[in-house]
């Protein structure tokens, strides 16, 4: 079967390795041909980006096969793509002024589906994060690595920081060594069959014409493609305030040691971000057009910073999704299916999500099997599923006690609240969310995302907690197991290499 990708970056060079991947030990007859078109036209989006632990899945093979691919593994990644660790969000103001919690890559206790014990205890008698040895290390600016370079024995959740940049390079060269094709040119016109409304072949602007039996949609936020069949979109500006995003960067000061998280401060108009890779940092505030303009925006930032910040560009969206992310013959990938703010890295989850699910359970060489309608509506269902979950999920950063300008007056009043979050604040009247109380499918954020949130925003009731404790029969042990829990993780990080340390290591190796 002939599959073509429109469009590069990440997105496009992922789908590309995807594909790869299904074409190690298959027969000739069975194998799927792939080209890229690729325009140098359109712009990277960010300066510097963050994933979740979904694409550390693939750099160590936990997906299977992925490791079969040539070049394909973690440390070239950190050679390449100047990528660093991340191991949580370090989240300010969000609750208040002088407010600060971290959202930390791992999951919570997911021994019980009623109630996290471990998660319970930290909140009573600390933060909740510190049921992570996440925090631990975070707080000292550590590696998820020990001091001889062998591998942490803890679960430690993480993912990584990266130059946007780069990272889609380093996909292209993977692809490419893997058998992927690549047509260099920028599409100017789509045609349709007439008979059945699947896309039939591009034009491109030198008059190239290219036809495919199925295609990918990478686009961006053009979505050229998507567009060509009738996708449409379907708007969250009710649920999400932000609009607009300035993008910036600014370099490492002296000696300063590089941090292993994202940081994201709450603004008088929305949210800044600061992502961390080896050489810079990649930095940008979203907020909302409704409420400041985009030179009070910089503005705000050069006070915030007290740097003389230098616009890389600014960036205009709607968050929101298409309503079928798969129609016709045609299946939109990355800022072509979606877009959400950056405040979760949900897009290149996402994005690896889909693929895996597309991958894994629909596609097929033979075109009649793979096209079927209960496949289409699978994938679809799926995906508008995880969206809209991830689109309540960031929601719940802004549902926080912060009424100190007229953007957090609307957020508080204004907004369309989330039905899961709604569900939510009603159950924590009476007792502390759990597992059972969130959809459970490949790809949900789930209790052990959300709950960091809910507990670093305040939202979780301490006579509630107190009572939960009391009904589960922890509360006479509880005292003890979270001084005893603190002393282990303390211990457990100062084995642990600086995380700079380890970032030269790996430029030297």
């Amino acid at each position: 079967m002939k599959i073509v990708i429109a469009g590069g970056g990440t997105a496009g060079w992922l789908s590309a390795l995807f594909l790869a991947k299904q074409n190690i030990n298959r027969e000739d007859v069975l194998s799927y041909d792939v080209t890229v078109i690729e325009s140098d036209d359109v712009p990277i989006i960010g300066a510097g980006e963050g994933s979740t632990g979904q694409l550390g899945d693939l750099l160590t093979s936990t997906l299977s096969d992925f490791r079969n691919l040539k070049g394909f593994n973690e440390q070239e990644f950190f050679q390449e793509c100047n990528t660093t660790f991340k191991l949580g969000i370090d989240c300010i103001d969000w609750n208040g002024i002088g407010d600060r919690f971290l959202k930390p890559l791992q999951p919570s206790d997911t021994s019980g589906w009623i109630f996290d014990r471990d998660f319970a205890i930290c909140s009573k008698y600390g933060k909740a994060e510190e049921s992570t040895p996440n925090h631990f290390l975070a707080d000292e600016d550590l590696a998820p690595v020990f001091k001889d370079l062998s591998s942490s024995n803890l679960e430690i959740g993480y993912a990584y920081h990266f130059d946007a940049h780069k990272v889609g390079k380093y996909f292209k060269k993977i692809a490419l060594e893997n058998g992927i094709k690549l047509q260099k040119g920028t599409i100017t016109n789509t045609n349709l069959n007439p008979k059945n409304g699947e896309l039939q072949n591009v034009i491109l602007s030198d008059g190239t014409e290219i036809e495919s039996d199925f295609w990918i949609d990478c686009t961006g936020f053009g979505r050229v493609l998507s567009k060509a069949v009738g996708s449409e979109w379907v708007s969250y500006s009710e649920y999400l305030p932000v609009n607009k995003a300035v993008v910036y960067t600014h370099p490492f000061e002296e000696g300063e040691s590089i941090k292993p998280v994202t940081t994201a401060w709450a603004m008088p108009n929305g949210w800044m971000w600061q992502i961390p890779t080896q050489e810079r940092y990649g930095c940008g505030y979203c907020y909302s057009d409704k409420f400041v303009s985009d030179e009070q925006a910089l503005k705000e930032l050069q006070e915030v910073t007290g740097r003389n910040i230098k616009a890389l560009r600014t960036i205009k969206f709607e968050s929101g999704r298409l309503s079928e992310v798969w129609k016709n013959n045609v299946l939109s990938v990355g800022l072509s299916s979606s877009f959400l703010e950056p405040l979760e890295a949900t897009s290149i989850h996402a994005t690896i999500i889909q693929l895996v699910q597309f991958t894994q359970r629909h596609l097929s060489p033979y075109k009649d099997n793979m096209m079927r309608e209960s496949n289409i509506n699978d994938s679809n269902e799926h995906f508008n599923m995880m969206l809209d979950e991830f689109r309540g999920l960031i929601q719940m950063h802004y549902i926080t006690k912060r009424d100190d300008t007229p953007f957090w007056k609307y957020v508080n009043n204004d907004l369309k609240r989330d039905a899961l979050i709604e569900k939510l604040l009603e159950i924590n009247e009476y007792r502390i969310p759990g597992q059972d109380d969130f959809p459970h499918y490949k790809g949900s954020a789930g209790w052990g995302v959300w709950c960091w949130v809910l507990a670093g925003n305040g939202l979780i009731d301490k006579e509630v907690l107190e009572k939960s404790l009391i009904t589960h029969n922890f509360e006479k042990e509880s005292e003890y197991f979270y001084k005893d829990r603190i002393k282990q993780f303390r211990s457990y990080a100062k084995n642990h290499l600086p995380h700079t340390e380890f970032l030269k290591w790996v430029k030297e190796n």
